[in-house]
């Protein structure tokens, strides 16, 4: 089994304490085979990260032509790119995107389709919650199908504030995964942190029942056969959700530099 958590965004423009030490905190959460994703917006953070200067380990591609996954043999660690694509009907985390690519559309249909061309595992994240896809998704039932996992907690969709983060939003998406039954479409359930800091990569995390991941359509097919809750580490990452709330509120007041 190998721990992954492919939901993470870094700090705020993909701030970081520096490679090595970015990987340790990784180390320290997912341990040995460990798994974990930095999510670009419309910006290259993963980019800027597997290539910022200082550091020892050794960043090694999977793949000598394609870079999108790094693997950290100082560690044994995967770093996947992965971009969360902000579309008008709701975020969807396309994942082992291609290097220096992102999807530019910002409507939902072409997303999928734009993602699925170039060979990504697409995951419908924190669904119910904030600027989750569920609800068009469940409008647009043919959809479904091009996803590889659906995300039944989300640990900072557990913070709650009346009336703009709504409650309850990881047990909806549990209910929504059962009740469609999405397994028959092979699509597995997951488990990520969603953090807005190195320190709580980790924090959630999924069992994937392939330990050596060597191409994206490893991390495919691993991420497809997750469909037991007992492979699932959910935990909530309330505080550093709230803090990156509170932080955006500050940027948007014009308080704050983003």
């Amino acid at each position: 089994m190998a721990k992954a958590d492919l939901h993470n965004h870094l700090g705020s423009q993909g701030k970081n304490p520096g490679f090595d030490e970015t990987i340790n905190l990784a180390y320290n959460k997912l341990g040995n085979g460990g798994i974990f994703g930095i999510a670009n917006s419309d910006d290259f953070r993963y980019e800027n990260f597997i290539n910022q200067k200082g550091g020892k380990y050794e960043r090694v591609p999977l793949l000598e032509s394609d870079k999108r996954m790094i693997y950290v043999p100082d560690k044994n660690i995967l770093v996947v790119k992965c971009q969360e694509m902000f579309t008008k009907q709701g975020h969807v985390l396309a994942t082992a995107m291609p290097y220096k690519e992102n999807v530019n559309t910002k409507d939902a249909k072409s997303a999928i389709r734009a993602a699925k061309n170039l060979e990504a595992s697409l995951i419908s994240v924190h669904p119910f919650y904030q600027f989750g896809i569920g609800n068009f998704l469940r409008e647009n039932p043919e959809l479904l199908q091009s996803f590889s996992s659906w995300e039944i907690f989300n640990g900072s969709a557990e913070f709650s504030f009346p009336f703009v983060l709504p409650r309850n939003a990881n047990v909806k998406a549990l209910d929504f995964y059962a009740t469609e039954n999405l397994s028959r479409l092979n699509i597995g359930i997951s488990s990520f942190t969603d953090g807005h800091s190195p320190e709580v990569i980790g924090k959630c995390y999924t069992e994937l029942p392939v330990y050596n991941i060597t191409s994206q359509q490893d991390l495919d097919y691993a991420l497809r056969n997750v469909k037991h809750t007992n492979r699932l580490h959910m935990e909530s990452n309330s505080t550093d959700s709230a803090l990156h709330a509170f932080k955006m509120a500050l940027v948007k007041l014009g308080l704050r530099k983003d």
